[in-house]
Formats: structure tokens, C-alpha cells, sequence
């Protein structure tokens, strides 16, 4: 059986029928670098189309094949432009990964897959969509609010970072830790090892940018810490700001905002809301 987490799902082989793929499927994955503009290089996924899915453990097997943070597995619905997706890290399965929805679909319009304005995805989390903007993509996905973490939990994780902090916040699987200067985020020197302890998915370090710094072009900066899912430090994770936007928009008083994860490769999103979703717009590239 699989064990159930806190937005994800660590699959257990034993219990899988096994899906001999061909060896064609492995080779024919390609992979799209997510929010990479030039000046940062984006996240990368591997996606996979197939028409009829895999097993779950071959799905995982797979995954870590292709050595991404996350393999992407489309399949193409009856009705043109709708498909179901599923996003694996090597060791878990996703409820919601933004950026290797907005991977997916880059590749499907580039691909001619995409042969209507939108592309629908039937995932874990609900319907979700996607479309071009000019020659940048969107993509829609569900607001997720956060609440302040209780005295026991905000004692835990504030110990685990070690950084003065503002606030701790948690969402259903992640939590939100604000601190008062962006110098802090981005000179943290993660715990790997002790994050991995708290019961979450991942940490969110961040702050709004200083007015007068390098990064003043944008309004918040983060970093994401997910190393439960076998990603120590994700590069650009859009389900995270799935919970900064709500927190960021009423706090600065901004219905937009230009958001900066100053992760090594680092990528830039660009947030707005519309009819209670997150709209989340870049970039991306094949690699």
C-alpha cells in the first residue's frame, strides 16, 4: 500500500502491477526548464506523454530514470485539449506541482498538442487550466490560505531554521516561515536533515524585497526546502506560491505581484488572481 502524506504520497512497488514501458518511452521524455528567462535558468521537469498510463510504480521508476525534480505523465482525454496529469519526484507522488504544469504546458503547445486556446489537466487537485499569454504561458491553480502555526509547531520549526522569524504560517502540507529581511533569505544555510524531521511537506522561507536592494523590480523573494519529496532546495515551486500570493497580495495591498525564488538557478513568476484561482505566468525553455 502507499503511504499517505501531507500533499504527497510515498507509492510502495510491492503492491504495483508493474508496466513494462518500452524503451522508446524512456528515451522520448523531454525536458522543459520552467521560469527560465535569460537571467535565471528556471526549474526543470520531464514529461511524458502516453495513452495509456503506466502503473504507479513504474511511474516512480521512471522518475528517477530521468534524474528531474519532477517527471510529469500526461494522458490525452476524448475531449480535444483536456488530459489527466500526474507529477512523481523520485520518491513520491504529487498532489500539485505547478511548475511541472506549466512544463507540460509549454511542451504541448510547442508540440501542436495544445489545439485550443486552453489545455485542461484532471489531476489530484481538481481540474486545473492553462493557456498562452503572447509568448508567455499561464497557468490557473487553486488558492491554498494559510493559518498561524500553533505554540508547539511555531517552537519546532523556529528552532529547526534558526533565523529570527516574523510569522510561521502553515498550509495543509507546507509551512510559510516570514522573516523581516531579504538578506536572510537569501543567505540561509538550510538543515536539510532537520526540515526533513517536521511533518510537512516542505519550508517556505520569505520576505518582501528591501525597496532600495538588488532585487527592488520585485515584491517578495523566496526559498523552498522540500527534502521529505527528495527535493532538497526546489528551484521555483509555484505550489508555494499558491500560499504566498494570498498572504502577499492582502499584506502589501497588491492585486499583482512580481515574485523573485532566489534559489541557485533561480526563476521569476509573475502572480495575479482571477475568479478564487492563483494565475501564475512565465517562461520556459527546452533544455
Amino acid at each position: 500500500m502507499a503511504a499517505a502524506r501531507k500533499g504527497f504520497t510515498l507509492p510502495t512497488s510491492s503492491s504495483e502491477e508493474m508496466f513494462d514501458a518500452r524503451r522508446s518511452d524512456a528515451d522520448s521524455r523531454s525536458v522543459v526548464y520552467a521560469f527560465a528567462d535569460g537571467r535565471f535558468a528556471g526549474n526543470p521537469a520531464a514529461v511524458v506523454l502516453y495513452n495509456r498510463y503506466p502503473a504507479t510504480a513504474e511511474c516512480l521508476r521512471l522518475a528517477r530514470l530521468f534524474r528531474q525534480p519532477v517527471t510529469v505523465f500526461l494522458r490525452p482525454l476524448e475531449e480535444t485539449g483536456h488530459f489527466e496529469i500526474r507529477w512523481f519526484t523520485q520518491n513520491a507522488e504529487l498532489d500539485l506541482c505547478g511548475h511541472g504544469t506549466f512544463a507540460a504546458t509549454y511542451w504541448l503547445f510547442r508540440a501542436g498538442c495544445g489545439r485550443s486556446e486552453r489545455i485542461f489537466y484532471h489531476s489530484r487537485s481538481g481540474l486545473l487550466d492553462a493557456w498562452l499569454h503572447g509568448d508567455a504561458i499561464q497557468v490557473a491553480l487553486p488558492v491554498i490560505h494559510t493559518t498561524p502555526a500553533d505554540p508547539m509547531e511555531y517552537d519546532a520549526i523556529q528552532q529547526c531554521m534558526g533565523v529570527p522569524v516574523r510569522e510561521i504560517r502553515k498550509a495543509y502540507d507546507d509551512y510559510v516561515v516570514v522573516v523581516d529581511n531579504e538578506r536572510v533569505v537569501l543567505g540561509y544555510e538550510p538543515n536539510f536533515q532537520g526540515i526533513a524531521q517536521i511533518d510537512c511537506r516542505g519550508i517556505i522561507l520569505t520576505t518582501q524585497v528591501d525597496s532600495d536592494g538588488a532585487f527592488a523590480e520585485f515584491d517578495i523573494v523566496s526559498r523552498v526546502f522540500l527534502p521529505r519529496i527528495a527535493i532538497d532546495e526546489d528551484q521555483v515551486c509555484v505550489s508555494a506560491h499558491c500560499k504566498l500570493y494570498p498572504y502577499w497580495a492582502k499584506l502589501l495591498g497588491k492585486t499583482d505581484l512580481r515574485a523573485l525564488q532566489a534559489s541557485e538557478a533561480g526563476g521569476v513568476l509573475e502572480l495575479s488572481s482571477w475568479d478564487g484561482r492563483v494565475i501564475v505566468r512565465g517562461r520556459a525553455k527546452l533544455a
